[in-house]
């Protein structure tokens, strides 16, 4: 037998195959580098290893600590719904898969949420690919695989939650293959997301919000300016009854276990209602304005990457921020410049469109139950960076395919090497110092010091050791929390009267931070008058 040669069709396949695999790996390759390095620093943080905790204690067989005792009972196993009143559980069962494999571990934690980061990575390359282009889909996903928030905020992703940042991703992209395809697979999909993504942090809601009120505005859009291909699909399809009904069922579904944790406790909708307009912390909500201008400074903040200080210092992306504000300036010349042609005209609306996005999460910031917290912005962090790439390559569209072609590399050169030169700065400095405050590594050194005693239920007077501890000691150690939450500003009335009988126990141990250091205020304090009225002389036994 004799075999023909490739067709000419074929041949010109391939290269624009390796082309658009190329336009993905080379920023994948950079992400895991960055995010892989030294993955067990910093030291874990509460709010990350909350998560692993369940996760330790179910594979390990130990009793489960459910949040608010909130639990659904498989086989006999008490599986828990929330982390806490509105953090789901979903991180939990995602680690249970890379702690079997890999043992229980830091590592093993961060893995998963780099495993996400992964995905988000992915999932903005599509998007940006299907929206505006292959160059468009290549600045993006290089510009957010080495942006400073997006590298260290994946490393440590349980601990801004980064599951809802896929969501958000991909119920914009199952959206926009609902209108160009017209499949309405995709739109029920979207709703199993947006319940899932709600049970996963219930911050999913300002995502969604930008979302109901940009999707209309872009389906009209679409009609007169043809943001995409029309494929016989009209949204009233959505409004029949059996639609109507499937949708709903695959909401409730992905939100379910937010639901039953709520049919049992009552507690996030009684969470959200007593902190309208004191937060948790302290923060006014009714402060809109004051708390505006904070958050626009700290998305400044954000995007040159400089707000990671208890990594080791704090280091400068100098040319992520103005990159990204330039952008808007030049999808607005664009639509002025090329208003008579409908596809420049098409295209940079769909660049607007990311920067509409952004904005929307902005005005949503300032509210919040617990603090003005930069964590808050890691959900900007895909959508920053595909407003940037789609703007600026709707500049080169209007070069001739090489000079558009010499533009766009050199203006990837250009902002990739201001981006991991700040990123490597940070893992210098992280290398240096192991991590500060509430992401030291000294937590690594105090579950030695504890298992090293026999230390197995040591008294913690401070938000910050539990989860971690049980982390790093694969549930040898087990503290028990012992500050308080009912008071954030000082301890609570009972505090007195649980604390006298442990002073006269000669094994009670205590665990607190720095003076410095210490999150819930008061219980140092509070402890040393305690022992001093009942004549207890403390000792120190561990720095």
């Amino acid at each position: 037998m004799s075999s023909s040669p490739p067709s000419q069709a074929t041949a010109q396949k391939r290269p624009r195959r390796i082309l658009v695999l190329a336009a993905f790996l080379v920023p994948l390759a950079l992400f895991l580098t960055l995010t892989l390095y030294q993955i067990h620093l910093p030291g874990p943080n509460y709010d990350e290893a909350v998560e692993a905790k369940a996760a330790v204690q179910l594979l390990r067989g130990l009793p489960v600590e459910a949040h608010r005792d909130a639990v659904v009972t498989l086989f006999g196993q008490r599986l828990p719904l929330m982390i806490v009143d509105y953090v789901g559980a979903l991180n939990t069962y995602g680690l249970l898969l890379f702690f079997k494999i890999g043992g229980i571990s830091v590592s093993a934690m961060r893995l998963w949420s780099i495993s996400v980061g992964v995905i988000i990575l992915g999932l903005t390359y599509l998007l940006a690919r299907e929206v505006a282009g292959l160059r468009a889909a290549f600045l993006a996903a290089l510009l957010l695989a080495v942006q400073p928030s997006f590298v260290f905020f994946s490393r440590q992703g349980i601990y801004v939650t980064n599951t809802t940042i896929a969501f958000s991703l991909a119920i914009l992209l199952a959206l926009w293959r609902l209108a160009r395809t017209g499949n309405l697979g995709w739109w029920w999909l979207t709703a199993f997301l947006a319940g899932l993504g709600l049970w996963a942090k219930f911050i999913m809601l300002w995502p969604l919000v930008a979302t109901v009120v940009l999707a209309p505005v872009v389906w009209v859009l679409r009609q007169k300016v043809e943001l995409a291909p029309a494929a016989g699909f009209s949204p009233r399809q959505l409004l029949r009854p059996r639609a109507l009904l499937i949708t709903l069922a695959t909401f409730l579904l992905g939100l379910s276990p937010f639901l039953l944790f709520n049919f049992q406790t009552g507690a996030t909708v009684a969470h959200f209602l007593g902190t309208l307009n004191q937060s948790y912390y302290g923060v006014e909500n009714s402060a809109y304005l004051a708390n505006l201008t904070i958050r626009w400074g700290q998305l400044g903040d954000f995007l040159q990457g400089d707000h990671f200080w208890y990594l080791g210092g704090a280091f400068v992306d100098t040319l992520a921020r103005p990159a990204w504000l330039l952008g808007l300036p030049i999808i607005l010349a664009v639509l002025i410049w090329r208003r008579h042609d409908p596809r420049q005209r098409a295209h940079a609306l769909r660049a607007l469109f990311f920067y509409a996005y952004a904005l929307l999460l902005l005005l949503q910031t300032p509210l919040t139950p617990t603090a003005l917290w930069y964590t808050h912005l890691a959900l900007f962090s895909p959508f920053l960076a595909l407003g940037a790439a789609t703007a600026w390559s709707l500049l080169f569209r209007q070069f001739s395919l090489r000079p558009a072609a010499i533009f766009t590399l050199l203006f990837a050169l250009l902002l990739t090497a201001s981006s991991i030169r700040a990123d490597v700065n940070y893992h210098q400095a992280l290398s240096a110092s192991g991590g500060y405050a509430d992401h030291s590594d000294a937590s690594y050194r105090l579950t030695e010091t504890l298992l090293e005693q026999g230390i197995r239920s040591p008294y913690a007077l401070d938000w910050g050791f539990d989860a971690p501890i049980i982390l790093i000691s694969r549930g040898e150690v087990n503290p028990i929390e012992y500050f308080g939450y009912d008071r954030y500003d000082a301890p609570d009335d009972g505090f007195a009267g649980r604390t006298r009988p442990l002073l006269h126990d000669p094994n009670a141990i205590f665990l607190l931070h720095a003076p410095d250091r210490t999150n819930f205020p008061g219980r140092r304090e509070a402890l040393m008058a305690l022992a001093a009225e009942e004549g207890v002389q403390l000792e120190t036994i561990a720095i």
